[in-house]
């Protein structure tokens, strides 16, 4: 669905690129609580450097084929109650929660808003010059 709309000389090789980073995430994903975690805990402090949260709360197809809705619901308020956090760390941090985006496929379904986020940073950097 999502490559669909993909000439298919760009769509295959897509599918392919998006299966294999998956299947390597997921061998990654083995390590996630003790290795990474322990990682994350020593790691210096957010810089003060400016930065935008993107936070998908919209329908996740993927997601729901996994969990019940009382789950994706605890889910997604615990997802931005880390992402509001980690904006926050910054002092020039910003949280956008884009509700019409599901968690895989945010850049995908909201390419305007990750742009203009991009754009934003961009502006803030040059700004601070």
């Amino acid at each position: 669905m999502h490559f669909s709309a993909w000439p298919e000389e760009v769509r295959g090789p897509l599918v392919e690129r998006h299966l294999a980073t998956w299947r390597a995430a997921s061998q990654e994903n083995r390590n996630l609580y003790d290795k990474v975690s322990d990682e994350f805990r020593s790691a210096p402090s957010t810089p003060g450097v400016p930065l935008i949260v993107l936070s998908a709360a919209g329908h996740d197809a993927t997601q729901a084929h996994l969990w019940s809705e009382e789950q994706l619901r605890r889910i997604q308020g615990i997802k931005q109650t880390l992402h509001a956090e980690l904006a926050a760390e910054s002092p020039c941090g910003e949280h956008r929660i884009l509700d019409d985006a599901g968690h895989g496929w945010l850049h995908e379904e909201c390419p305007d808003a990750v742009l203009r986020a991009v754009d934003d940073l961009l502006d803030r950097v040059r700004c601070k010059r």
